[in-house]
Parts: structure tokens; C-alpha cells; sequence
């Protein structure tokens, strides 16, 4: 696998989940992979 990607969109990610007063969670281990994941409250009617 060739990893030539700048991160800029995680980055820009984290900062959506932020404004939404939530967490961005990343779990990675060498050899294995990562695992990114996010949670969001539904809107409210």
C-alpha cells in the first residue's frame, strides 16, 4: 500500500466533529491498519 495523502482531510474531519461538541476516535496499530470512527447526535424535530 502507498500512503502519499496529506491528512488534510481528517484534519478537516476533526474539526466538523469538534464544532459539534463530539469526539473523533482513531485507533492504529503498526502492521495492521487504522480505524477512525465519530459519533453525532441526531437532530431533534
Amino acid at each position: 500500500m502507498d500512503a502519499t495523502g496529506s491528512g488534510l482531510g481528517l484534519a478537516i474531519c476533526k474539526h466538523i466533529i469538534e464544532a459539534h461538541n463530539q469526539t473523533i476516535h482513531i485507533r492504529s496499530t503498526q502492521d495492521v491498519g487504522t480505524t477512525i470512527g465519530f459519533t453525532l447526535r441526531a437532530k431533534k424535530d
